[in-house]
């Protein structure tokens, strides 16, 4: 006898066999975890030392210039005197004296903390980048979660401030040059004891270093 087919039994789809597989560690391998949502890989390369210890010895530099300016506390006022023998003396190039007579010298108290501001934050800016450039790699061993997200946050934001920093100690280095009249940057025999480089010169020289630098740490490696 032969059976007649179902059609009910024959439309019913078949369930597949389905096996709750678990996942399975392999030995000797750590077990991965996903890192949680919110949170940012901190860059464990070596850092670049000659880089970050320029930026230490600048930025030392500019806060020394500057925390001296501030514990003399008369500063601000002792600026125009300073500035009008600067340009009696006629060492100074003639547009840079006019410049320092016609709107330094009368608003000198503004400029005078200006430029203790201006050399005490470029130095502590400058000394921040590189500091957090050498903890990069320890910070990315044992920081984790919200920490690491502060860290890399904290890091980018000393990177930008870093470049605005070396910017300015630029040009106060070259506003130093000009007030030592330029002094010419090449062998000099009678100044042999006491060197022939200005130091405004090479400060501003750093940070052009400094600038090109960043700059191409930034650009995307391909």
């Amino acid at each position: 006898m032969i059976a007649q087919p179902n059609p009910q039994l024959e439309a019913r789809p078949v369930a597949p066999d389905v096996q709750h597989r678990l996942p399975i560690h392999l030995p000797g391998r750590p077990h991965l975890h996903p890192a949680p949502q919110g949170t940012r890989a901190i860059d464990t390369h070596i850092p670049n030392i000659a880089l970050a210890g320029l930026q230490l010895l600048i930025g030392y530099e500019w806060l020394l210039a500057g925390g001296d300016k501030l514990l003399l506390g008369a500063f601000p006022a002792q600026l125009g005197g300073m500035l009008l023998t600067l340009v009696s003396g006629g060492h100074l190039v003639s547009f840079f004296a006019a410049l320092l007579q016609g709107l330094v010298a009368p608003n000198a108290v503004l400029f005078g903390y200006l430029i203790e501001l201006g050399e005490t934050l470029a130095g502590l800016g400058l000394m921040a980048a590189g500091l957090v450039a050498l903890l990069r790699p320890l910070a990315g061993r044992h920081l984790r979660g919200r920490s690491a997200t502060l860290f890399v946050f904290g890091d980018r934001l000393l990177g930008r401030l870093a470049l605005f920093a070396a910017l300015g100690a630029g040009l106060l280095g070259v506003s130093y040059f000009f007030l030592d009249g330029l002094p010419a940057p090449w062998f000099i025999p009678s100044v042999a004891f006491g060197g022939s480089i200005d130091p405004g010169l090479f400060l501003a020289g750093a940070s052009v270093v400094l600038i090109v630098s960043q700059l191409m740490q930034r650009r995307p490696s391909r």
